[in-house]
C-alpha cells in the first residue's frame, strides 16, 4: 500500500468511527447540557443515527470528560442517554378518553396530548368537572369502558404512569387503576402511588382472581426475585401472593385484563363510580 496523502488522512479523520466519537465528546464538552433535541446536534461528520446507535458507548466516553454537574447520574444506559446529558426528549403523550359527552373538549372525546399540556388542562375546574379518573393499561379495554358521568380514562401508559405526577390537578380527582393481575401490574400501581398516594386499584382483588382463575396463564417471568412492592394494600398484596404461589404444574400465574369478562368488569366499574361520586 502506498503512502497516504493529506486527502486520505482527512477522509479517515472525518469518517473513521473513532474520530466521530471524539468529535461528539468534544461537542458535549463545549456545550454541556444543551437542552436541544438529539436531531438538532450539528457536529461535522456526525449524523443522528451514528449517535443513536452508540448511546451506551458514548456514555462511557462522556462521563470522564464532562464536569460532574453536566451529568445527571439518575439516568443510565442507552435509554437514559438524553436525560443523562441534558438533551431534550420527546414529550410523554397521554391518551385521554372522555366517554362522558359532557366532558368532551369542543366535541373531542379521544385525545393524545403531551403531559405538559395535560397539566394546563385543569379538567377538575371545568364545568361540569371531572369527578373520577380511571387509568388502564390495555387500550382495547379502555375503549370498551362504558360512559359514566364525570369519568375520564387514561390508556396505555405502562411504567411511564409516574409521568402523571406532573399533572397537579389530579390531586383533586379520585383515581382508580386497573391493570393485569401480575407482577408488572402491581408494580405499576405501586409506582403510581409514588406520585399520587390516593390512587386505588379496581378489579385487582382476590374476588376477581377467583372468578377468573380458570383463565389465568403461566407468568413467563417465573418466581419473583425481589420483595413485593411496598405501597400495596393488604388485599392487593394477598392477591399478588396468590398469583405468585400459582399451582404445582404451572408455577406463578397471571390474569390479563383481556380475559376478564366485560360484564363482570362493567358491573364493578359502575358500582365503583356510584360509591365514588355519591
Amino acid at each position: 500500500m502506498g503512502d497516504l496523502d493529506h486527502a486520505d488522512i482527512f477522509y479517515l479523520r472525518r469518517n473513521h468511527p473513532a474520530w466521530r466519537l471524539l468529535a461528539v465528546c468534544a461537542w458535549f464538552r463545549d456545550h454541556p447540557r444543551p437542552e436541544i433535541y438529539l436531531r438538532q446536534l450539528d457536529i461535522p461528520g456526525v449524523d443522528t443515527k451514528f449517535i443513536e446507535s452508540r448511546r451506551r458507548l458514548l456514555g462511557e466516553l462522556l462521563d470522564p470528560v464532562l464536569p460532574a454537574e453536566a451529568v445527571d447520574t439518575r439516568y443510565t444506559g442507552a435509554r437514559g442517554f438524553e436525560a443523562r446529558y441534558g438533551l431534550r426528549q420527546a414529550p410523554t403523550r397521554i391518551r385521554l378518553r372522555l366517554p362522558d359527552p359532557e366532558l368532551a373538549i369542543r366535541g373531542l372525546a379521544d385525545l393524545a396530548v403531551p403531559v405538559e399540556e395535560l397539566a394546563r388542562l385543569d379538567l377538575a375546574a371545568d364545568t361540569p368537572p371531572l369527578r373520577q379518573l380511571l387509568i388502564t393499561e390495555n387500550q382495547a379495554t379502555g375503549l370498551a369502558i362504558p360512559p359514566a358521568p364525570g369519568t375520564a380514562a387514561i390508556l396505555g401508559l405502562g411504567y411511564a404512569v409516574d409521568a402523571l405526577g406532573a399533572v397537579p390537578w389530579l390531586e383533586r380527582v379520585p383515581i382508580a387503576y386497573w391493570e393485569d393481575l401480575d407482577r408488572d401490574g402491581f408494580a405499576i400501581l405501586d409506582r403510581l402511588r409514588g406520585v399520587w398516594p390516593h390512587a386505588r386499584s379496581l378489579l385487582m382483588d382476590r374476588a376477581t382472581l377467583a372468578a377468573h382463575r380458570h383463565l389465568c396463564v403461566p407468568d413467563p417471568r417465573g418466581a419473583p426475585s425481589a420483595a413485593p412492592p411496598e405501597r400495596l394494600t393488604h388485599e392487593e398484596a394477598a392477591t399478588l401472593a396468590e398469583l405468585q404461589a400459582g399451582d404445582a404444574e404451572a408455577g406463578p400465574l397471571r390474569l390479563e385484563q383481556e380475559r376478564i369478562g366485560m360484564g363482570w368488569a362493567e358491573e364493578r366499574i359502575r358500582g365503583d363510580n356510584q360509591a365514588t361520586l355519591s
